[in-house]
């Protein structure tokens, strides 16, 4: 058969199997299949957060109702049921897992399906935006580039990983800011060979490379406001097309002069003709698209994941609006607000059961945690009686680190929700968190109402949770003398919980410091001499603070005064003080100021000043503890803040010490507390030496109004 005739003959036949294509219609192509992977029980739509075309890559936070689903295989789908490369970037207990995939397809909207085994595609091109990672530093100071890589290539605790637009962090997104390293890696193009000039502006060793290459090093410790010089500066030059610029910086110690953590990168040449911080949406690193959820539902024919796991109706999502906190470095003390919502494909009321026993109604609902931590939250679904599904949910409740320059504050709102709660239904820890963060911000009120629940259940406190809590004690101690019994039962409760503890060195130094506190309550406020001398005997001195140390020592003497040893207590007040020799007559002189200042703030009944000031003098010159000036001063004020009990003790000590000036003061004062205490006998001897002694005085002149049957 010759060609021509073969030709033909292929022509017929082809003609004849594809005779519709000739005069008919093109066929419309065959839609994607509606659940293309066939093995995932669930997945979601997400959607670009802006309404123009996205870049190359793109990424996404899930909040997983099963956490093990980021570990299996993800496919992402765009609408027309293309698949696409994806890989996770980070994942953690109770956090939302950080999706990247290739949006180079421009679509608006994907699809994400989780639970299956179906194999992940690789990304194409993963070079854009700034790949974020932080690992646990070493605790050294870093002066090298060469030593920063070795520190930063030992280090194998990963803090966290994140993928942004820009280089400028203000600490660790991730956690607490002390001692981390941090590795920024971002991607920028150059339409023409350029002279480029870089900036670093940080608070800690950082160094700048581009293309591997390294351009600027600011070593060590340093401030972080830019010399007249401007920041640590280094330039490059470099041809047209794409680069890579790495930027290291360490963290080692918690601030240089309490300046705020900062590390960012400032760019010049090129495209910029003049300084540029490379914020966030800078336009000259290559950008990434952020898209959100918009929906969760599951494959009706889907009975479990490929690991056969449950497949919850449920996915909870969480974001944290606002804090109180301490400061923001401090992890696990704060009250956090949550906002959480639930996403089902199923109608029903929604019930949501917090772990701190609260509850709440509705598909979406804010709740304030009373503790920072793994936090777990029940979600049920009712149709009706009729409980239709339910799901346990674990958030890692947390501090905002991204955004520490909002700054520490108790939100009114947040003390008021808390206040408004029944103390007895607060856990333990939680009730630490609370009493803690109302001690910071001297919520006197709040703590006396908090008290009878945290002695209640300081047995079950945890060993590392008793230093917040002897801070509050203190602040109760030094600041309200009107509710001694309550202190003496929290500082009791806390002396004896510090003693069944580990004896570590800070659990130790825990017990003495509630001793100290708890003897120097105990004596203002009883004649309980034996008890104070038994708290101070069992006190290891070596383990106090410097200051509390000094305190111990003047106990020490109040002790001796107390028990009529006023020889012994002068000499001690002394010997703490220093030679009377010591104190020259500019000292005089500003002590007498001093005492007349507290005296004009007793006159404006600022009760909190005049103590301020009489507990200073005591601490530096605990010898004016005995001086008519001061004790007579000190006796006013117990008095005019009404604490009788306290006021009638001090008196009483002062008898044998104040012999000649002031004595007439005293004896008035001492006769009107004894009698208000019941104490007759002691009231009739004072008023008795009183008219004797000093007939002329003024406070004769008043007994003798006050107290006429007595004379």
């Amino acid at each position: 058969m010759n060609v021509l005739l073969r030709l033909i003959l292929a022509l017929v036949i082809i003609l004849a199997i594809h005779s519709s294509a000739l005069g008919q219609p093109a066929a419309a192509p065959i839609p994607p299949p509606a659940w293309p992977v066939t093995s995932a029980p669930a997945r979601y739509l997400i959607v670009s957060d802006e309404d123009k075309t996205p870049p190359s890559l793109a990424w996404v936070d899930i909040c997983f109702p099963v956490p093990q689903w980021a570990a299996m295989p993800i496919r992402v789908f765009t609408d027309a049921g293309i698949a696409v490369g994806s890989e996770v970037l980070w994942t953690a207990p109770g956090e939302p897992t950080i999706l990247l995939f290739d949006s180079s397809s421009g679509a608006r909207q994907y699809h994400v399906y989780v639970g299956s085994h179906w194999p992940a595609l690789p990304i194409p091109n993963t070079k854009a935006g700034v790949w974020i990672e932080t690992r646990l530093g070493d605790g050294k100071p870093i002066n090298r580039l060469a030593d920063m890589l070795q520190a930063w290539n030992q280090s194998r605790t990963i803090l966290g990983r994140a993928i942004d637009t820009g280089i400028r962090e203000g600490g660790n997104r991730f956690g607490p800011q002390d001692n981390l390293f941090e590795h920024f890696q971002g991607w920028f193009d150059l339409a023409a060979p350029a002279h480029l000039e870089f900036g670093t502006i940080s608070v800690d060793a950082s160094f700048v490379l581009v293309d591997g290459k390294e351009v600027v090093e600011a070593p060590g410790l340093h401030n972080w406001m830019w010399p007249a010089s401007g920041p640590p500066q280094g330039a490059i030059d470099l041809a047209a097309g794409p680069h890579t610029v790495d930027y290291y910086s360490a963290y080692v110690l918690p601030g240089v002069d309490n300046e705020p953590r900062v590390c960012s990168l400032a760019v010049k040449g090129g495209p910029l003709d003049q300084w540029t911080m490379l914020m966030p949406g800078n336009g000259f690193l290559r950008p990434v698209a952020h898209f959100h959820v918009l929906g969760y539902d599951l494959q009706g024919t889907s009975v479990g994941t490929s690991m056969n796991l449950p497949v919850p109706v449920f996915s909870v999502e969480w974001t944290s609006p606002k804090e109180s906190t301490i400061y923001p470095d401090l992890p696990d003390i704060g009250l956090i607000e949550m906002q959480m919502f639930c996403r089902t494909p199923l109608a029903g009321t929604f019930t949501w059961t917090f772990d701190d026993g609260s509850t709440a109604q509705g598909q979406g609902v804010s709740h304030l945690f009373p503790r920072p931590g793994l936090r777990t939250v029940h979600v049920s679904l009712n149709n009706g009686d009729k409980e239709l599904a339910w799901l346990n949910q674990t958030i890692s409740v947390h501090p905002d680190w991204l955004h520490p320059e909002k700054g520490p504050q108790l939100h009114p709102e947040h003390e008021a929700d808390i206040m408004g709660r029944n103390p007895d239904s607060l856990s333990a820890s939680d009730l630490v968190s609370c009493f803690a963060l109302f001690a910071n911000y001297l919520k006197q009120d709040d703590l006396l109402k908090l008290l009878p629940a945290v002695c209640a259940k300081m047995k079950e406190m945890k060993d590392a949770d008793l230093p917040y809590l002897k801070d509050a004690a203190l602040y109760l101690t030094h600041e309200d003398w009107a509710h001694a019994t309550e202190q003496i039962q929290l500082l009791q409760s806390l002396v004896d919980r510090s003693a069944s503890a580990q004896q570590t060195p800070q659990m130790i130094a825990v017990n003495g410091e509630c001793r100290v506190a708890l003897a120097r309550l105990i004596l203002k406020t009883s004649d309980h001499t034996d008890e104070v001398r038994s708290l101070i005997e069992a006190i290891q001195v070596s383990t106090l603070p410097p200051k509390e140390s000094r305190g111990l020592a003047i106990l020490r003497a109040d002790l001796s005064l107390a028990t009529g040893d006023v020889e012994g207590a002068r000499k001690q007040y002394q010997s703490l003080t220093g030679k009377p020799s010591d104190l020259d007559v500019r000292s005089s002189i500003r002590l007498t100021a001093r005492l007349g200042e507290a005296r004009a703030f007793l006159d404006r009944k600022d009760f909190d000043a005049a103590e301020d000031v009489l507990n200073q003098i005591a601490r530096e010159t605990p010898i004016e503890k005995i001086s008519p000036d001061w004790a007579l001063i000190r006796l006013r004020l117990d008095q005019d803040e009404n604490l009788p009990v306290v006021a009638y003790l001090w008196a009483k000590r002062l008898l044998p010490v104040i012999t000649e000036s002031g004595r007439s003061e005293l004896l008035f004062r001492l006769t009107d507390l004894a009698f208000a205490q019941g104490d007759t006998a002691l009231a009739q001897k004072t008023l008795r030496e009183l008219l004797e002694k000093h007939p002329y005085s003024e406070e004769a002149a008043q007994a003798k109004e006050k107290w006429p049957a007595h004379q």
